[in-house]
């Protein structure tokens, strides 16, 4: 008889380990798992990396305590009652898009101006590319939305809106993204060839539960 394991045998695998420790890697799926090899901070101690893609994708074991991601949503960031925490960031509603991120796409065809950051994340018509004729007004109207649409984005739906939101969340000292602002910009920069495997991954750390009021 051999002493070899049956292949078909129920035993638990090491990635069904990690899971049950860390069920947070159960939602890197497809194309998120698609960026994860460019998304790693390899300079950082394994501990400190759980908390971006590659992080979550190995199900890091090696950390001294549990460790809870965070990312607060688009939805959360274009909001007028919540534009108080941008200023925690260093970044401001009417800050250049293409400044910020060093790309030259994101102008807007109509006034042939750069959009700002406020603006880009207007840029989620999903299909209708046609912008408001009003625009929303915080001072009048101080909860909620603080942008309209704003028409469809240049490069991929939803790309620019959520890399607005990811580069706050990585730049909110109370957030632990698990990048910093400069690493979140080279990523966007780097992997603008794979749009949509980069608006998945981020719209994945985007939405790990936001604890900012």
């Amino acid at each position: 008889m051999s002493d070899r394991t049956p292949e078909n045998q129920d035993v638990p695998t090491e990635s069904s380990h990690h899971d049950e420790i860390n069920p947070s890697r159960r939602r890197l799926t497809g194309a998120a798992l698609g960026v994860s090899a460019v998304f790693t901070l390899a300079s950082r101690p394994v501990w400190a990396n759980q908390c971006s893609i590659s992080g979550m994708a190995s199900g890091n074991l090696s950390a001294p305590d549990k460790v809870t991601c965070e990312g607060c949503t688009p939805g959360y960031w274009k909001q007028c009652q919540h534009l108080d925490s941008w200023a925690a960031t260093g970044f401001k509603p009417d800050d250049v898009f293409n400044t910020v991120f060093g790309v030259t796409q994101y102008i807007n065809l109509r006034t042939n101006k750069p959009y700002t950051l406020l603006q880009v994340m207007g840029l989620n018509g999903n299909g209708n590319c046609v912008p408001d004729e009003e625009q929303p007004n915080c001072a009048a109207k101080p909860h909620g939305n603080a942008i309209g649409n704003m028409g469809c984005d240049p490069v991929f739906t939803n790309l620019g809106f959520h890399a607005v939101a990811a580069l706050l969340n990585a730049a909110h000292p109370n957030v632990n993204y698990g990048y910093t602002a400069g690493e979140l910009i080279d990523l966007f920069r780097n992997n603008l060839h794979r749009a949509a495997e980069l608006k998945d991954s981020l719209a994945m750390l985007n939405e790990r539960g936001c604890p900012l009021n």
